[in-house]
């Protein structure tokens, strides 16, 4: 079957949406920098059109807010929006994993069970042990078996993967909370405890977002931030490279 114009533009819109996308995942592209669909369109080699429904859907999902002088760019967030954005997370993942108690199939739980012993030996490296966060938390998502919950639960996961300059795994006694929050939610997913994994797991992302808060008034994110330089992404485009679509 030959594919039509509009079939192409679907693709290449899926193409920007997909590479800016991961590049604010990423924190390539930081929180208040300009996305220019012009600058999009060069870095990807493809016209602006497609573009221009990429970053569409990138606003409606909240990682590009307007700005009346700048056009768009990605979203920031204050005190009142974290909260927002944390009870949002607290609802989802709460019903996730009392849905993952209760459907959850014996190689999924198994699946829960190895990630949380593979985290004890990752406890010394933050970076492995932020994605390996975000890769059991999924594995609950998925073990819950609900494919209306897992869309939303992606795109609140991704929000505020967005907005998070620094993991709040760079600090050791979180992540020895994490570890042993993790190990909870799993033995109450393990022994079918529906309520039991509500409830453990409201307590992890409460936990999350108090340290989250602290961290973002804390001396230490400006430390963390000027250890690590500027972003991965410089102010223009570099074609063929892996520079993305800042500016």
């Amino acid at each position: 079957m030959k594919k039509t114009i509009a079939d192409s533009q679907a693709l290449l819109g899926d193409l920007a949406y997909d590479a800016v996308r991961d590049a604010i995942l990423a924190n390539d592209i930081k929180p208040g920098d300009r996305v220019s669909e012009y600058k999009v369109a060069e870095w990807l080699g493809i016209s602006r059109t497609p573009v221009r429904e990429g970053l569409r859907r990138l606003e409606n999902e909240g990682l590009l807010t307007p700005h009346p002088r700048r056009g768009l760019v990605v979203a920031s967030i204050d005190d009142a929006a974290l909260q927002q954005l944390y009870a949002v997370r607290e609802l989802l993942e709460t019903a996730a994993a009392a849905s993952a108690a209760e459907h959850a199939t014996e190689a999924e739980i198994a699946t829960l069970r190895h990630l949380v012993q593979a985290e004890k030996e990752i406890m010394d490296q933050p970076g492995r042990m932020n994605e390996h966060n975000r890769v059991f938390h999924e594995a609950i998502y998925r073990a819950a078996h609900n494919k209306f919950l897992l869309k939303f639960l992606l795109i609140t996961s991704d929000t505020l993967s967005a907005y998070r300059n620094v993991s709040t795994l760079v600090i050791e006694e979180r992540r020895r909370q994490v570890l042993e929050e993790h190990a909870e939610i799993c033995e109450a997913i393990s022994r079918r405890d529906a309520e039991g994994a509500r409830a453990v797991m409201g307590r992890h992302v409460r936990n999350a977002l108090k340290v989250r808060v602290q961290l973002q008034h804390s001396e230490l994110l400006n430390e963390i931030r000027q250890r690590g330089g500027p972003g991965l992404l410089s102010s223009h485009i570099k074609r063929g490279g892996g520079d993305g679509p800042k500016g």
